[in-house]
């Protein structure tokens, strides 16, 4: 009873060895390792890390200084600009304020916003909306 499994058992160890064989050698003698190539790739592509720029010193006081003010043209943005200004004029009577309007969907034409905005002022507010 106990030899029942042996004939079935030696019947797959030779089919599966046969098998095995064949899959390892392609057709024409060299073994399939070698007539196959793979190319592995990376998904994440190619990395980018922009340059560290360390953040600008706060001003000590607004006095005499040129604020830029972003305003984004989302919805609330520019609710709390007349506030804002009136109180900081109260405190620094000397303090100038220009608004650059900045569509947060203007792609190709922020850099030279922000250059004219970067030229003309001491410091930035950003009233941002949503």
């Amino acid at each position: 009873m106990k030899k029942r499994w042996l004939r079935p058992f030696c019947a797959f160890l030779a089919l599966s060895g046969f098998l095995g064989i064949q899959g390892l050698v392609a057709p024409g003698g060299t073994w399939a390792a070698d007539a196959v190539r793979l190319e592995v790739l990376d998904p994440r592509g190619e990395l980018f890390i922009p340059p560290t720029i360390p953040i600008n010193p706060r001003l000590s006081t607004l006095a005499e200084k040129k604020i830029a003010i972003i305003n984004n043209t989302k919805p609330g943005a520019d609710a709390f600009q007349p506030f804002m200004e009136k109180e900081l004029k109260e405190a620094f009577p000397t303090v100038e304020f220009k608004t650059f309007i900045i569509p947060y969907n203007a792609y190709p034409g922020k850099e030279k916003d922000l250059k004219a905005l970067a030229d003309w002022s001491d410091g930035v507010i950003g009233l941002l909306g949503d």
